[in-house]
This record gives structure tokens, C-alpha cells and sequence, in this order.
């Protein structure tokens, strides 16, 4: 069972605005229609909507009679009352996002490719980055940041698949276009094609998280 309940009356303007607040905030959380409660409990008399974090009252409260409650909070005032700021979506969206540039980067500034940048990081001590056996796991690594980044913005935040499914396009492109001779254009429209492609899905998904946020606090 749910430490995060949601307790409403039947009819209650706000409960389906707490609801999508709730959702946008965690998914672990319990709806309880007030009538259905026992007739002893004190919360059938409490306002619609009450949220509880186990038998913390965080929004609503008592009030003889029931009623309404109102001045909904907004969604960070509600992460902090629930101890669910939400730092893990902030550090996947920035690891999606450091993925991609860095993924880009790997390929487009590749040292073996660009003398001056081999020349460059074998001058300043990082010259064991001219090395294919170290670029190649660096960019698997920088990939798997960038998927995961947004597929926890899918299932966590957005709920949109297209940044995803692009995300994972243009990753593989960018792969192929670097490691897979095709021909020369073809190689350089697949290998920049991608570069810029995962760079722009990462910012696109960005947006989308921080409009879905919104939606959740305006509605």
C-alpha cells in the first residue's frame, strides 16, 4: 500500500487537478474516495482534496462539515512535502543531454581523424585518447547515457516516445557513419546526420520535459 494517499468527495473541482499534479510527481500514490472511508475516521472529515504522506497531512486539512480545499500547490512545493524532489529525472535529462555532445563530440573531434586535436591531447597528457580501443567504449559509453537519459524522460516525465525511438536513430547512425564503411558520402551524411540529430533530440526532449512540467502545474 501507497504512504501517498489522495483523498477527495465525489464531484470535487480540484481532485482531478491534484491527481495530474500527483502523477507528474510519482506514480506510487493512492486514490480514496472519502464516502468509502470507515465512519469513524477523522479524514471523512477533511477537505477535497487531502493529500498524506503516510499520516502527514501535506495539502488539505480538517474542517467541520468537509469542503474544498484551495490554493492548490504547485508541483515543486508538492516534490519537497513528499521528499520527492525529483534529482534523478534532473540527472538523467543531464546525462542524456552530456551524452549526446559527448557522443558527438567522440566522433566529430575524433583525434585519429583531426591531427591537430591528436597532436593537441598528446601535448597536454592525453595522448592515450588517440587510440581506437579507447574512443570506440567511450562512445558506447556516451550512447548508452544518452538512451537512458531518454528513456527515463518516457516513462518518468514526458510519456513521449518519438525523442526515444529518434534518440536511439540517430545513435545508431552516428555508429555506423563512424565504424561501417558504406562509401564516403554516405559514411559523412550517416556520421554528421547523427551527430547533429542526437544533439538536437536531447534539447527537443529537454523542452518537452519542461512543458510537461508546466502542463502538471497549470491544469
Amino acid at each position: 500500500m501507497s504512504a501517498v494517499k489522495l483523498i477527495y468527495f465525489e464531484g470535487c473541482p480540484n481532485a482531478e487537478k491534484v491527481q495530474t499534479l500527483l502523477r507528474a510527481v510519482t506514480s506510487q500514490f493512492e486514490v480514496i474516495r472519502q464516502d468509502t472511508l470507515p465512519e469513524d475516521s477523522n479524514y471523512r472529515n477533511y477537505t477535497s482534496p487531502t493529500i498524506l504522506n503516510d499520516s502527514e497531512v501535506i495539502f488539505g486539512g480538517h474542517a467541520s462539515g468537509g469542503g474544498c480545499s484551495l490554493q492548490l500547490p504547485n508541483q515543486e512545493e508538492l516534490q519537497k512535502k513528499l521528499n520527492l524532489v525529483n534529482s534523478g529525472g534532473k540527472r538523467f535529462t543531464l546525462f542524456s543531454t552530456l551524452g549526446s555532445i559527448g557522443s558527438a563530440m567522440t566522433v566529430g573531434l575524433c583525434p585519429i581523424c583531426i591531427p591537430a586535436i591528436g597532436a593537441f591531447l598528446s601535448a597536454i597528457g592525453l595522448g592515450f585518447l588517440v587510440h581506437e580501443s579507447v574512443l570506440k567504449p567511450l562512445l558506447f559509453l556516451f550512447l548508452f547515457s544518452t538512451w537512458a537519459g531518454l528513456f527515463w524522460s518516457y516513462r518518468k516525465q514526458h510519456g513521449r516516445l518519438l525523442p526515444l525511438i529518434l534518440g536511439i536513430v540517430m545513435g545508431v547512425a552516428l555508429y555506423f557513419g563512424r565504424y561501417v564503411y558504406f562509401g564516403a558520402s554516405i559514411n559523412q551524411t550517416l556520421m554528421y546526420g547523427g551527430m547533429v540529430g542526437i544533439i538536437a533530440v536531447s534539447f527537443w526532449n529537454m523542452k518537452l520535459k519542461k512543458k510537461a512540467t508546466c502542463s502538471a502545474c497549470l491544469k
